[in-house]
């Protein structure tokens, strides 16, 4: 088998480098079905099946084995959805173990963000990290336990792995971590594809690399493309060292196509800090960007342009919402819009109303029982008249059963000219949430807490890894914010 290590730093274009690399696969007369593309995330799948079906005319079916490696587990295994553990599964055994389960468990290895975990209180979801964590890197629970296990005791987690792995023997049910290990431990035969791509490969786990080798053992060339400056899922197990140690023909893309000069050279500053890293970039083909240090995020003005507003740790993200909703914008924390849904459609309903037009029976229900007069309806549509309204004042004094601030909030953003719903132009996230995005301006902070801070002395590599990856996210001005308080990262 022949193998190549596309190797590039953000911009470069890798994507474009292995769309270009199935170009030729597909000329030399290879059927877009015997070509494999997986990657890390789904987001990464989506964007490379999107450009290949552009590119050379296919529909998504064309490209079966595009797909996560989870996916391919899954579908090799002939697995049902129903096979699959949920939120109500695990909530039934956190009751059942006398454990508060309360985190967002839809795939903490696919999920390309800063993980699986959405509260840090005491309950059982960091043991349940560290149960997959185990398992994703082969290091067995005790060694996982030594390494992070932080203050957990180990005895309760034990005792709640032994119990979580009863639970799931017991409903038949598998985890994504299990449709990985049985991948790799049941006869599935390989992949019939003549070709394979491995995108984002720097984020793959010990397990996901065992799935790839099987799954691509007949395959006449594999793809290795990643950049391990952006490895920043190590908490999540991800196998940098193995990545980089990869043999293979290498080929380094060494300029990057996004990134201007005053950003290229503050994210360079950076990553050349770290000492364990493979050597790429060294020019950028765009002039200008600005880098800028403020003392405050309200500071900048958000009412232009695409943001993105980057913390290091979620509990950072509320002080960055407060000042967004301040200046009156619409925003996203996590993907959520700042705007409710039901909100939205009781403003469009009602103003829909007002306008002489009707509207359908869930929309009247909602807006009636939003305007405090909820009423049963039949399935049919209605008109302003038929729900007993007369005189009809602004959504903003009708709809008193929405909490006042969220009203005041919503009309001034229309006062401003934001359009309630659209998808929000400023987005607020963790730096390993940012991984994929990019906006016109990026402020960064650069708070630590307390635990952050003193793991950014243990390993400082990782730790630059990730402010590397929120400074690269910006394609035109960089703002660093500055910390008033001692536990910051230096740039």
């Amino acid at each position: 088998m022949k193998r190549t290590i596309v190797l590039g730093g953000p911009g470069a274009g890798k994507t474009e480098n292995l769309i270009g690399r199935m170009e030729l696969m597909l000329e030399n007369g290879v059927d877009p079905e015997r070509i494999a593309f997986v990657s890390f995330t789904n987001e990464a799948v989506d964007e490379a099946r999107r450009r290949a079906c552009e590119r050379f005319q296919l529909e998504p079916e064309d490209l079966p084995h595009f797909r996560t490696l989870h996916s391919l587990s899954f579908r090799a295994l002939g697995m049902k959805r129903n096979e699959v553990i949920d939120e109500g599964h695990l909530k039934e055994f956190g009751q059942l173990v006398g454990e508060l389960l309360e985190g967002d468990h839809r795939n903490p290895l696919e999920l390309g963000n800063d993980g699986p975990i959405r509260s840090f209180r005491r309950n059982a979801d960091p043991m349940l990290t560290l149960d997959h964590y185990a398992r994703a890197t082969l290091k067995g629970l005790k060694t996982a336990w030594e390494d992070h296990g932080g203050q957990i005791g180990w005895f309760r987690l034990k005792r709640f792995s032994d119990a979580y792995n009863f639970f799931k023997q017991d409903h038949g049910l598998y985890d994504f971590t299990d449709m990985l290990s049985r991948y790799v431990a049941e006869p599935t035969s390989p992949l019939n594809v003549d070709h394979a791509i491995v995108d984002e490969a720097q984020d793959l786990t010990q397990l996901q690399w065992q799935v790839a080798t099987k799954a691509f053992a007949n395959a006449e060339s594999l793809t290795i493309a990643g950049d391990d400056d952006q490895s920043i899922h190590r908490w999540a197990g991800s196998a940098e060292d193995f990545f980089r140690e990869l043999p293979g023909d290498r080929v380094i893309l060494e300029k990057s196509h996004r990134l201007p000069k005053a950003i290229f050279d503050l994210s360079q500053s950076i990553i050349k800090q770290v000492r364990k890293r493979i050597p790429k970039m060294q020019q950028t083909d765009k002039a200008g960007g600005s880098v800028k240090r403020i003392l405050s995020i309200r500071e900048v003005d958000l009412s232009h342009g695409s943001w993105l507003l980057l913390a290091r740790t979620r509990s950072q993200l509320s002080a960055l919402a407060k000042t967004a909703r301040e200046q009156a914008v619409v925003y996203s924390v996590k993907g959520r819009s700042s705007v409710k849904d039901n909100d939205l459609t009781a403003i469009l309903s009602y103003e829909a109303l007002r306008a002489g037009k009707a509207i359908g029976a869930d929309e009247a229900s909602l807006v009636m029982k939003m305007c405090g007069k909820p009423m049963e309806l039949e399935d049919r549509d209605y008109r302003a008249f038929e729900l007993g309204f007369t005189v009809m004042p602004i959504w903003h004094d009708a709809l008193i059963r929405m909490p006042l601030e969220d009203r005041e909030y919503y009309l001034s953003c229309l006062r401003k000219g934001e359009k309630l719903g659209k998808p929000p132009r400023v987005r607020i996230e963790t730096i390993h949430g940012s991984k994929g995005l990019e906006a016109e301006s990026v402020c960064l902070c650069t708070d630590l807490t307390k635990r952050t801070y003193d793991g950014y002395w243990k390993d400082r590599d990782s730790e630059h890894r990730v402010f590397y990856v929120g400074a690269t996210r910006a394609l035109t001005n960089l703002f660093l914010v500055a910390s008033h308080k001692p536990r910051r990262f230096l740039i």
